[in-house]
């Protein structure tokens, strides 16, 4: 029986507790990552990597509470990029430093005059047709134009960006585990039969859609969870042009917002979200790709759609109840004793959430235990746990596709 001991166990190794997890070690704290798939699996990968500045939430014409909360995110995650932020992203892969947002007609007064106001000054540039980006360089364009503050990066280099410095610090666990109290009631640790036994003060769910199965071995039914579901569609071809952007129309949400990703052979892959993808969660699958094969057309005729190979992927938002399945304004951090719940609600977000975890340790006065040996505890790390990197989604959804 392997036994080790830490400050602060994260279970869950998405973007919340890969965030958390690197700058909890960076302070001092013996912070173990455990996770039942690989680093990065359900949500993150799943993510198009849009770091939000909430552009996309004014499309009301008004300054929403997402918007406000979320608006000071593209320039924190750029500090990273630059080796300036909290966490050291510098070799972080960029595919687009800015997101686009066009429209296929002429935008309303209001959103017209919304977009240039002070609220979002500096956030949202309309673009003059010669400045336009390749793709949307054709007479057939007749819509404008914007340019975001927000860029667009590959997650699986920033599973491998924020992974990369305390890996050894990341175990994989089978799902055979179980919870461990002490005398007062307080979680205590884990046990993995009798291979691995892991103690710490503080415990921290970021599992996403899994914090709830978690909630439930733990015997806690507070807080509640949500999930608002999607059904992406991912098109893959030779000549797909590099597409960053969402096409906005009368709706307060966009048509479609389409990323590129490139596939291990080289082809170009859209991830297209938006209206089409939460409309079609109960469609199948040929359904909603027929769907997309006559809606693109018509956003992007310029576009040669032909020779294209097309797959779907469902994934669920798992976030924090909100009243009418609202979506959630911030990051959110719930504490139950030692236990600590958390949901990033927005891959932009992760920074708001290691933020409000961190006032957490300081109300609650949780300082590192200076009796841990670090490097004795690092040296005990069992290798037959050592962590891995989930498939990114390009692989998986077109394996052996040429």
């Amino acid at each position: 029986m392997v036994e080790l001991k830490a400050d602060i166990v994260v279970i869950g190794a998405g973007i919340a507790g890969l965030w958390l997890h690197r700058r909890l070690n960076d302070l001092g704290y013996y912070t173990i990552l455990l996770d039942r798939a690989g680093l990065g699996g359900g949500q993150t990968l799943s993510s198009q990597g849009i770091i939000h500045g909430g552009s996309k939430y004014t499309l009301s014409g008004m300054m929403t509470a997402s918007a406000s909360a979320i608006s000071a995110m593209p320039d924190r995650w750029q500090r990273c990029m630059e080796a300036e932020g909290e966490i050291d992203l510098s070799g972080l892969r960029v595919l687009s430093a800015n997101q686009f947002m066009w429209s296929t007609t002429a935008l309303s007064s209001k959103l017209t005059s919304f977009f240039g106001s002070k609220a979002v000054n500096g956030k949202i540039q309309q673009l003059s047709p010669e400045h336009y980006p390749l793709a949307f360089q054709s007479k057939q364009n007749n819509g404008s134009l914007y340019r975001l503050n927000e860029a667009v990066v590959d997650v699986s280099s920033l599973v491998e960006q924020l992974s990369g410095k305390w890996r050894q610090r990341m175990l994989q666990l089978p799902q055979e585990y179980e919870f461990e109290r002490n005398a007062q009631g307080l979680v205590a640790g884990l046990k993995v039969a009798d291979k691995l036994q892991i103690s710490a003060s503080q415990f921290v769910l970021s599992s996403g859609e899994g914090n709830q199965s978690l909630l439930t071995e733990l015997s806690m039914d507070k807080p509640k969870m949500q999930r608002r579901p999607l059904h992406m569609i991912l098109a893959k071809g030779k000549n797909l042009p590099s597409i960053y952007a969402h096409c906005i129309g009368a709706s307060t949400k966009p048509l479609a917002t389409i990323t590129t990703h490139y596939h291990s052979d080289g082809d170009p892959v859209w991830y297209i979200g938006g209206k089409l993808a939460e409309e079609g969660v109960d469609a199948a699958a040929d359904d909603l790709i027929a769907e997309a094969e006559t809606t693109l057309p018509r956003l992007l005729p310029w576009v040669d759609l032909n020779n294209v190979s097309w797959a779907t992927h469902k994934i669920n938002r798992a976030e924090p109840a909100q009243s009418r399945l609202l979506r959630p304004d911030t990051a959110y951090v719930n504490s139950v004793g030692n236990v600590h719940i958390a949901w990033p609600t927005k891959l932009a977000l992760a920074p708001d959430l290691v933020d409000r975890f961190e006032i957490e340790l300081a109300e609650q006065n949780i300082q590192p235990d200076s009796g841990l040996n670090h490097q004795q505890i690092d040296q005990a790390m069992p290798a037959e746990f050592a962590a891995t990197q989930a498939e990114n989604l390009w692989e998986r959804s077109f394996h052996g596709v040429r």
